[in-house]
């Protein structure tokens, strides 16, 4: 394989953030337990989770798990509970540098940092 001629090689940092993140626990069991606690549509599920309704439909109804993807599906909803519970903790710096907010939004999330 050919590497693109500037790329910077791992060093220690970068492999201790990957080991980190590759073993953190952010899945969450099955997709109810956020309908459970929050009034999700299965199209919302299904919207955070990255998957079909119809994949979702199945496995909220009939705990018909995903053949394919199911770790990444129960991942991402794992990381969406995660930023439920502590988006508070997470500097409006941060929000801006990953997923800029609009003055809307930030009003909401940060009501009092104005």
């Amino acid at each position: 394989m050919n590497r693109p001629p500037n790329q910077r090689p791992l060093g220690d940092l970068e492999r201790s953030l990957l080991r980190l993140y590759a073993n953190c626990q952010w899945s969450i069991a099955h997709p109810r337990q956020l309908y459970q606690e929050y009034a999700f549509t299965y199209d919302q599920l299904a919207l955070i989770a990255g998957c079909s309704l119809p994949t979702m439909t199945r496995w909220m109804n009939r705990d018909q798990e995903p053949r394919l993807l199911k770790d990444v599906y129960t991942r991402r909803l794992g990381e969406f509970d995660f930023l439920l519970h502590h988006y508070h903790q997470i500097p409006p710096e941060v929000w801006e540098a990953v997923c800029p907010l609009p003055p809307r939004l930030r009003s909401i999330l940060f009501p009092n940092s104005e």
